[in-house]
């Protein structure tokens, strides 16, 4: 695979040499054909599960790569508060055992995570004081209100994370030698892309990004900043929209009865003969078919041409993008519209610590969810921000012309 992504940036260096500033690398597929790592699950709660009827039933694909699970008595409320003290001392009395394996990989879920992260960075604190080597993936850092979701997802982004090391590296070093002043990314599943650095760290959001490039790339190609997009592929035919120049992303990728995967991927659904013609919303359909002789289903019709790749064009046009997905305490409008703005300048914050221009670095979504099952006072703020690099700003339209919000 090196000597292959060798002589592909040799062609683009020779074909465009220094005309081209920055590359997006779609390593989704690498990722699903790859071994995953073996694990260790760290799971952090009141108390351990009562008998095998209670246990965490992961899904068949992430099962076999968790080779011990250990339970740590701790875990918080929705408000933040400790259901138990976190037992730390009996955790670092075990500690050297635990790591007496080969295993690198460690997946960290504790309950209320998502209101407090203090349990499960304290238990990843201890874990690399004794060695700095280990690879730590915590739940917190993927929003779910289900503590099986975030736990399913720790679980893969940890077993993922040495493949994503070997490709950021691999990556890094081809660029170094074949186009050094370019910088790399790769493409993340909520159409946007991110630093190498980050595949080292987060490799879970590079998985299923393709879908989400042809969204983009479609739209772009349409020039649809806000409206539908069809893509017509061999597996069938599917729906997506556009909002703000990106795809509309959901939190979770659903997988039947099994966990969900949270991460915030672009909302990709089957059209269907009932699928609503909603007149006043722009809309592209694109024939993304190898082999385009038969026509299309439900009488479609493609209106892009059929040699434009539209999930290149998507990679060449993603920005960078960042989320925060966390749940606030609120006593008021007032407060509410305080943490809400706090989550827009963070989410901003972030899209420029990943390199986005700050001038051309934007929000996409902000929203607020109020919390199921009488938790008054209990919200959840999600929002997005997309920015560009400094590099793109003399390359990039009007703010208008790309539908951007003011």
């Amino acid at each position: 695979m090196s000597e292959a992504l060798e002589s592909s940036l040799s062609g683009v260096r020779r074909e465009f040499g220094p005309g081209i500033t920055e590359i997006t690398a779609d390593v989704g597929r690498v990722l699903v054909e790859r071994k995953l790592g073996d694990v260790l699950a760290i799971r952090i709660s009141p108390r351990p599960p009562a008998d095998d009827f209670h246990m965490m039933v992961l899904p068949a694909l992430v099962k076999p790569a968790v080779t011990r699970t250990v339970h740590v008595r701790g875990g918080h409320d929705l408000r933040g508060r400790p259901l138990a003290r976190l037992d730390l001392e009996a955790f670092l009395a075990d500690l050297p055992g635990i790591l007496a394996g080969d295993v690198r990989n460690v997946a960290i879920t504790s309950v209320g995570s998502t209101a407090s992260k203090d349990h499960e960075t304290r238990i990843a604190d201890a874990i690399l004081s004794n060695d700095r080597d280990m690879r730590i993936s915590i739940s917190t850092d993927f929003y779910s209100s289900v503590f099986r979701d975030r736990d399913y997802t720790a679980i893969l982004n940890s077993a993922l994370m040495e493949t994503g090391e070997e490709l950021a590296a691999m990556l890094e070093e081809a660029g170094r030698r074949q186009l050094p002043d370019t910088l790399l990314s790769f493409a993340k599943n909520d159409g946007g892309r991110a630093p190498l650095s980050r595949l080292a760290v987060a490799p879970v959001h590079g998985l299923r990004a393709e879908p989400a490039m042809a969204i983009l790339g479609a739209a772009t190609l349409a020039g649809i900043p806000d409206g539908e997009v069809v893509l017509c592929m061999e597996a069938g035919v599917s729906v997506g929209h556009t909002r703000g120049g990106l795809p509309v992303a959901r939190s979770l990728i659903r997988q039947g009865f099994d966990a969900s995967l949270a991460s915030n991927a672009a909302n990709l659904e089957p059209y269907t003969v009932h699928h609503p013609i909603r007149t006043g919303i722009p809309s592209v359909i694109a024939d993304l078919r190898e082999w385009q002789e038969s026509p299309l289903p439900f009488g479609l019709v493609p209106t892009l041409p059929a040699a434009q790749d539209a999930a290149m064009v998507g990679s060449a046009v993603a920005p960078l993008t960042a989320w925060i997905d966390r749940l606030e305490t609120v006593s008021g409008r007032v407060d509410l519209q305080r943490v809400q703005n706090l989550a827009e300048e963070d989410a901003h914050s972030a899209a420029v610590q990943l390199g986005g221009s700050p001038g051309q670095t934007r929000i996409i979504e902000s929203n607020v969810f109020a919390m199921p099952y009488g938790n008054p006072g209990i919200v959840r703020i999600r929002v997005q921000a997309a920015g560009e690099t400094s590099a793109d700003e003399e390359h990039m339209p009007p703010a208008d012309a790309r539908g951007t919000n003011p």
